[in-house]
């Protein structure tokens, strides 16, 4: 079982604001890059919002396609289609290097849902619970004591 398997959803969520605000960080107050989309500045606030609220949105996806068989690859697919139109917003940003800094935190952040809350390792929670529970009813079936005639 993988340190990944019990990973909560909260803390996917502090990952992804942090990477997110990473990226902000050494984008606009070290390398001063303006990030300004449509004229209007994006801040960390709205940085870490964003990135929580991609998490959030997720992981109700992320639940409704843990049961399937080939969760996995559906898994990939739609976080790659759901990126690739997430960048469509960058476009909007003003000058080159907003619009690089607004691409690396939307790859940033997909990378962080990508593996956070892939569905194999929530599956993977759920069986070696069951697994665990199962085990501990036959343990408890063999050691009850047995009646004699």
């Amino acid at each position: 079982m993988s340190r990944l398997t019990q990973r909560p959803v909260w803390s996917v969520v502090l990952l992804a604001v942090a990477a997110a605000l990473l990226v902000w960080l050494l984008a606009v107050p070290l390398a001063h890059v303006e990030l300004d989309v449509q004229g209007s500045a994006v801040g960390p606030v709205a940085v870490a919002v964003s990135a929580a609220l991609a998490v959030l949105l997720a992981w109700p996806v992320r639940t409704l396609l843990a049961g399937r068989t080939r969760a996995v690859p559906a898994w990939r697919v739609t976080c790659g289609v759901v990126l690739l139109l997430s960048l469509v917003a960058p476009l909007g940003a003003d000058g080159a290097g907003a619009r690089a800094v607004l691409v690396a935190m939307h790859v940033v952040v997909g990378a962080v849902v990508v593996v956070g809350l892939e569905p194999r390792r929530a599956g993977e929670a759920r069986a070696s619970g069951r697994a665990v529970r199962r085990s501990a009813r036959r343990s408890g079936a063999a050691s009850a004591p047995t009646r004699v005639g």
